[in-house]
């Protein structure tokens, strides 16, 4: 037999394995028109064809099937009408032995049973197409299958087999397409008639789970005596198949990336992918920089749910050490990676963009502070800083006048003088703020290039310098200030051990080392006189040589702040403070304040 009629209408744009879902048999109604009167309209944009009626052949099946009112399914079943069992409002009454219905067991499942007996005043004990005896409370069901009574459990498979054969959802565009029109909602079992040409009950099973899963075509309506579903709008449906497709197009997305994980995880430590492969592509980024921020707690909303996603794929629990022990497993973060740098968000790395600027500037780049710089390069200067420090920004001179007051030197190196302001390298060191010093690295504030070399003070040779030059009383306050710009050439570099070890063995060739030192106990003593506090203590201190191998090199030895070099080099910085505080007090500037507010610390 020929198609029914509503699928002879869709024929023009439903597909082909739809079209095997309408019934073969012709729905029989009073007052139906020929098919002949039916008038091809324009094409659906969503794949069919319209056609306009004088009377509608939807609206003539919906009329006789509500004033059928089912009266043969019920009396299949025995009951009083079968409205009750088609709709959610299932009650104690509604239910018996050998019903078949379909119940929520949780939020993600809705299962098939087969009512066995009461279970107490109001629930029901069934047996579901697992075998699985349960209680269940008559909100939960979802849906009872008319015409069918006395069913017996271990068909269940059978049934939803053969309900396989007509769940396409393709057949619900169709559908909507001749129903959204008039605007016409409808019942389970019409639909079951419209689309299969019949409402049994594997038939109207198969509409039940069609429409309830449908989140597109189909919108469920409450009416006083059972559930409806009306089509959805057509903007609306563009709207909702636009993030479906979305939707699929992202956990496509999410099982290639899934696959990409689970690849590189399964490569032995030596054949991992580098971190910049991660990298390269837009949507890996996007995935494993939510996995970064998920294992470091420092996540925005779609970057937690990307990431939990993608642990729960994996099989992981959603927790920041699991996204933490990925990331390490896939070769993404060394073994003993350090998060803080990515909780805070620490530039570890410079882009192509600002190491090139950094190339140009160390070709040369004009002074333009040279015809104001005052020449100390005859002065000799010390460098002093711990023996793996690789920035050299501080060196200290020191002479005594001829009136025997101490005149001391604090210079600091300029790199500002080769930095344009505002310029590339300037706005990367204002974002950066500082350099960074760890046991395991160093990130300067400036390219290493750049901060090791050009910016350092070098030993022997010609540097750029802001040197502070303050004359002491005999007490060792302030007598006099300057602030120039200078150069320099810095006659040692020495350890804090090796100045200590100058310092004891008292050379008279290395008469400034010693002025130094006691302009250093007399800021000491003035400072004290003050009201100042000896904070002087023994800190512990580490160095990883390599840090990104599995049995890293730890060196850790302590630092004993009383060393008269490290003394004499903090009273120094300490007194380069106070004078550029003076300075900017002496000429209304403004600068950052840091101190410590009074206390009742007893001495």
């Amino acid at each position: 037999m020929g198609l029914s009629p509503m699928a002879a209408r869709a024929a023009c744009g439903c597909s082909s394995a739809a079209l095997a879902f309408f019934g073969s048999r012709p729905l029989r109604r009073a007052g139906r028109r020929p098919a002949a009167a039916f008038a091809w309209g324009q094409s659906s944009p969503y794949g069919g064809c319209r056609s306009r009626l004088a009377h509608s052949l939807v609206d003539s099946v919906l009329d006789e099937l509500r004033s059928r009112r089912r009266v043969r399914v019920s009396a299949k079943i025995g009951l009083q009408g079968t409205k009750e069992l088609s709709d959610n409002k299932i009650d104690k009454r509604a239910l018996q032995k050998g019903l078949l219905l379909e119940f929520q067991k949780d939020s993600q499942r809705s299962l098939l049973a087969v009512v066995e007996r009461p279970d107490g005043k109001k629930n029901w004990m069934v047996t579901d197409q697992n075998g699985i005896l349960s209680s269940i409370k008559p909100q939960q069901v979802t849906y009872v299958v008319p015409g069918v009574m006395n069913f017996d459990a271990s068909r269940i498979d059978e049934f939803l087999e053969k309900a396989q054969d007509l769940l396409d959802p393709t057949v619900l565009e169709c559908a909507w397409m001749e129903l959204s029109e008039k605007d016409k909602s409808i019942m389970v079992e019409e639909f079951a008639e419209i689309v299969y040409g019949n409402k049994e009950s594997l038939e109207s099973y198969c509409a039940h789970f069609l429409l309830s899963r449908d989140i597109v075509y189909f919108v469920k309506v409450e009416s006083r005596d059972c559930s409806m579903y009306q089509p959805r709008s057509p903007p609306q449906v563009e709207e909702l198949l636009r993030r479906k497709r979305a939707k699929e197009e992202a956990e496509k997305e999410l099982e290639e990336f899934v696959h990409l994980v689970k690849s590189a995880k399964a490569l032995p430590m030596e054949s991992k992918p580098p971190k910049s492969s991660w990298l390269l592509d837009e949507k890996v980024r996007q995935k494993i920089e939510a996995l970064q921020a998920y294992a470091v707690d420092a996540c925005d909303d779609e970057q937690r749910r990307l990431a939990g996603n993608i642990l729960k794929a994996m099989g992981f629990t959603r927790t920041s050490s699991a996204a933490l022990k990925l990331l390490i497993n896939v070769g993404y973060f060394p073994a003993h990676v350090n998060l803080d740098l990515f909780k805070y968000d620490v530039r570890t790395m410079y882009t192509e963009e600002v190491l090139s600027a950094a190339e140009e500037l160390l070709v040369g780049r004009p002074d333009s502070d040279m015809h104001i710089r005052k020449d100390l390069s005859t002065l000799k200067v010390y460098a002093i800083d711990v023996d793996e420090a690789d920035e050299l920004d501080d060196a200290l001179s020191a002479i005594r006048l001829p009136d025997g007051r101490i005149k001391v030197w604090i210079h600091v190196a300029d790199p500002t003088c080769m930095i344009k302001p505002r310029g590339i390298i300037d706005r990367e060191a204002m974002h950066r703020g500082t350099s960074i010093f760890l046991p395991t690295a160093t990130f300067p504030m400036f390219p290493e290039r750049l901060a090791m070399n050009v910016m350092s003070l070098q030993q022997g040779k010609q540097c750029k310098s802001v040197s502070v030059s303050v004359t002491l009383h005999p007490d060792g306050s302030i007598a006099e200030y300057t602030l120039e710009n200078s150069v320099i050439k810095p006659t040692y570099m020495l350890t804090y051990e090796s100045a200590t070890e100058l310092l004891y063995m008292s050379l008279e060739e290395e008469e400034e080392l010693r002025i130094l030192q006691e302009a250093s106990s007399i800021c000491a003593q003035w400072r004290r006189s003050q009201g100042s506090i000896d904070t002087a203590m023994i800190e512990p201190r580490i160095k990883v040589s390599n840090p990104d191998d599995p049995e890293p090199n730890i060196n850790l030895y302590v630092e004993d702040q009383a060393n008269p070099a490290m003394q004499l080099v903090s009273e120094m910085m300490v007194l380069c403070g106070e004078a550029v505080a003076a300075f900017g007090a002496d000429n209304n500037l403004p600068l950052p304040y840091r101190g410590h507010p009074q206390c009742n610390t007893s001495v």
